[in-house]
């Protein structure tokens, strides 16, 4: 969210699953997280439960303003309608909004709603294979290389 803040999607863009089911975070995000918040105000949208959310937050020492499980907004992302009741809930424009994904299909379907989009370059996000969309939309707003690049973007 940019009315002084940041809005950080977290389908996966902080982590990886491994075998046993752990969630672990990407090794940058935990401080470049704390640096934004500083200055903006950073909340987890997801199509992951809460439950999961806060376990994943909690064991890898990360810290929301608030998070956003699309099941508790009863829609699921990329639907329009889930972008909305997000920006709803946090009482402002979409246009406010910085949606961050290493993903272009959740980056279009907020942008497609009026947020602002950052994609940040995950080679490895999706494993082996590497990202089905690891090509930026021209239309996305800031492309940067990791969470570290996206704090200095911002001076935080």
């Amino acid at each position: 969210m940019m009315r002084g803040g940041a809005f950080y999607d977290q389908r996966w863009p902080c982590g990886t699953v491994n075998l046993s089911g752990r969630v672990s975070r990407w090794p940058d995000f935990a401080a470049a997280l704390r640096r934004l918040r500083r200055h903006h105000i950073c909340v987890s949208f997801t199509i992951l439960s809460l439950s999961l959310i806060v376990d994943v937050s909690r064991r890898n020492g990360i810290d929301w303003d608030a998070v956003i499980p699309c099941e508790m907004l009863r829609v699921y992302k990329p639907l329009p309608d889930a972008y909305r009741r997000a920006a709803a809930l946090l009482a402002v424009e979409p246009r406010e909004i910085l949606m961050v994904a290493c993903h272009n299909f959740d980056l279009d379907a907020a942008r497609g709603v009026g947020y602002r989009t950052a994609f940040v370059r995950r080679p490895a996000e999706w494993g082996p294979a590497g990202p089905p969309d690891p090509v930026p939309n021209p239309a996305t707003d800031i492309v940067v290389g990791g969470f570290g690049e996206l704090a200095d973007h911002f001076g935080a």
